[in-house]
């Protein structure tokens, strides 16, 4: 379990460094999903099947038989994803190969009651050794779930009403962009919550660990543009105890610094 934080924390940490820089605040609008984003494609359905078809190519003449070979009949991963259906969010952000590493769930906002079953899945039958619950920086739901959404499409609204919670925790007081990444946060430290309710026995036991975390490509938390900062490890959200959490204890001080953080502690 540790070895795999390990893994995953070098390689981003190294992005981080690779990428430089650092914004002072998140991009609002731009970029700031749920469809109101100023960015254009001139994609049509012909040439994106092409491209798809091209990509497939490449993947396969990349990968000979062998590397499928270990899957060929069930899949082993060590660490179950839940995280949003962003396009911005993928499993390259680990840094290592995730065929058959990492059981991934997306849905709006990365909520596991729109999905228990599938984590669920993850969770027992695989059975993984760590459920990953992943928010993001400039999440769309969180900011759709912040304003008026009722125009929106009835799978929409439904998916969006579960984030009520944490909506209840915003006092609406400082910068709407400030907000916004709080309540990203926030809406870890409550899947994780609801998570440690559903598998409180496996946690318990030390089965399992609960880790909650952002992936940060606006550096917002201020570790480097594509961070994954860890927020919450089985309910603990305080960076100084995070910091000392068993979990962690393969990582070293630098490494634990540099991905350790919070914006609403």
């Amino acid at each position: 379990m540790q070895k795999l934080l390990k893994n995953a924390v070098i390689t981003l940490g190294t992005c981080a460094l690779l990428a430089g820089g650092s914004v002072a605040a998140m991009a609002s609008g731009h970029g700031g999903g749920h469809g109101d984003g100023h960015a254009t494609s001139n994609a049509t359905p012909n040439s994106t099947i092409k491209k798809v078809i091209e990509g497939n190519d490449a993947f396969k003449h990349s990968h000979d038989r062998s590397h499928f070979e270990p899957f060929q009949t069930g899949q082993v991963p060590n660490l179950t994803v839940i995280t949003c259906a962003d396009s911005r969010v993928h499993t390259q952000l680990f840094g290592f190969e995730a065929d058959n590493n990492i059981f991934i769930i997306r849905n709006v906002g990365n909520q596991i009651e729109n999905s228990e079953g599938s984590v669920d899945y993850g969770i027992y039958h695989l059975p993984t050794k760590v459920l990953m619950i992943m928010g993001h920086s400039s999440c769309g739901a969180v900011k759709a779930a912040m304003g008026d959404y009722s125009g929106e499409s009835t799978g929409i609204i439904a998916e969006l009403d579960t984030l009520k919670p944490v909506m209840d925790m915003d006092d609406g007081e400082g910068p709407f962009n400030d907000r916004w990444a709080k309540n990203v946060e926030r809406n870890v430290d409550l899947q994780v919550a609801h998570a440690l309710e559903l598998y409180k026995d496996k946690v318990e036991a030390g089965e399992l660990a609960v880790v909650g975390a952002v992936y940060d490509f606006n550096d917002l938390w201020g570790k480097g543009r594509g961070s994954l900062v860890v927020v919450n490890i089985n309910g603990e959200n305080n960076v100084n105890k995070i910091m000392n959490h068993p979990v962690l204890n393969e990582l070293s001080r630098a490494e634990v610094v540099t991905h350790v953080g919070s914006r609403t502690k």
